[in-house]
């Protein structure tokens, strides 16, 4: 709880890191001013350069007592000025994100700003953001939590598994075609909380809805709030809470998962693998890892995993296309949602294993 505190008390003093620096310089001058006219008046009782500090001092005192009174009157301007919309404008949210200089930050389950016709001219919104020297933030669900699945029986009509891996798959392309410079401000982490609240932030501004209990975001109340409204601030502190306490941390281990062959009480390779989740269970595959499997054979073959929720585990390793078809295709049916797979991929990628936990380490 104390931790919790804590974060919400440096979100807000970064937030207004600007008025704390306004007025401690204020403060600061004001001070100097009156001990050096201090210092004047001691030396010669009527010293110009004692009245010119005091009365300068004197100044920066009244300026400093004016920002105090006028801008909590500014911030409720600031909350007057909240607009809703019946529905989330997305030309309007495209627009503003393409202009963004500072931050861009997503808070969806998934987004259908990258589905069908919005995802080419979005991906560009954030291209143009990210040319601009903006970073941009983006929080997606966790494709195989009880959160996941419980959203997608709210909207019945849709697969949300396959939802939040295809955004994924447009967020890797944006990210491959960026130029170096670039690609360490697209950030992308995966939460596992239930979902509460939709923000889609373009520096000082954000569109605010809350998740309906049937129905999508998209098609309900939207708020356009400045984020240092009150509203605004504790949309972004949900956004930061859920930030920080994500457990996939960047673009890469969203798509990659790095683990360490073992065969015989022994370690072999270390290599990467593409990976998906289904019902809990890991299936990886992935031309790297194809060719270590091949290497060493699949007898007596086990896995460790270097990711935070398998830690400890080992897990045995078989080929995927010995399950049950149904389980078969749908896995393969994310692999294709979150990596494009298709008839044109190269068959080392397409092998798909899956992955059975065998005991707990001591490791």
């Amino acid at each position: 709880m104390s931790g919790m505190w804590w974060a919400r008390g440096r979100n807000t003093l970064r937030r207004r890191r600007r008025h704390v620096l306004v007025l401690a310089v204020l403060a600061g001058g004001a001070v100097w001013m009156s001990i050096r006219s201090w210092q004047e008046s001691r030396r010669a009782a009527d010293s110009f350069a004692g009245e010119l500090y005091l009365n300068v001092g004197a100044a920066l005192i009244m300026t400093l007592l004016t920002y105090v009174v006028l801008n909590p009157l500014f911030r409720e301007l600031q909350t007057a000025s909240i607009i809703e919309h019946p529905r989330l404008d997305r030309d309007a949210l495209i627009e503003r994100v393409a202009g963004a200089r500072e931050l861009v930050a997503i808070l969806e389950t998934w987004t259908s700003m990258l589905e069908g016709p919005y995802a080419r001219r979005f991906v560009a919104a954030l291209r143009s953001a990210l040319t601009n020297g903006a970073t941009v933030r983006v929080l997606l669900l966790d494709p195989d939590s009880p959160a996941v699945r419980l959203r997608g029986e709210e909207l019945r009509r849709r697969d949300a598994t396959v939802a939040i891996l295809g955004n994924l798959w447009h967020l890797a392309r944006l990210h491959e075609e960026l130029p170096e410079s670039a690609r360490a401000r697209l950030q992308v982490r995966i939460y596992t909380a239930a979902p509460s609240v939709q923000m889609y932030r373009w520096d000082g501004k954000a569109f605010i809805s809350f998740f309906p209990v049937r129905g999508s975001t998209f098609d309900t109340q939207q708020i356009e709030a400045y984020v240092s409204t009150p509203l605004g601030e504790f949309v972004d502190d949900r956004f930061d809470e859920l930030w920080e306490t994500a457990p996939v941390r960047d673009l890469a281990a969203c798509l990659t998962l790095r683990l360490c062959l073992r065969q015989g009480g022994r370690d072999l390779e270390t290599c990467e693998a593409l990976y998906v989740r289904s019902d809990g269970e890991w299936y990886i595959a992935g031309a790297d890892l194809v060719r270590n499997v091949a290497r060493h054979g699949l007898g007596g073959l086990s896995v460790v995993l270097d990711r935070p929720e398998a830690a400890g585990e080992v897990f045995a390793i078989g080929e995927a296309d010995e399950l049950a078809p149904p389980v078969y295709h749908r896995v393969l049916e994310l692999f294709r949602a979150k990596y494009g797979f298709d008839g044109r991929q190269d068959t080392e990628n397409r092998v798909i294993f899956n992955l059975t936990s065998t005991s707990l380490t001591t490791v």
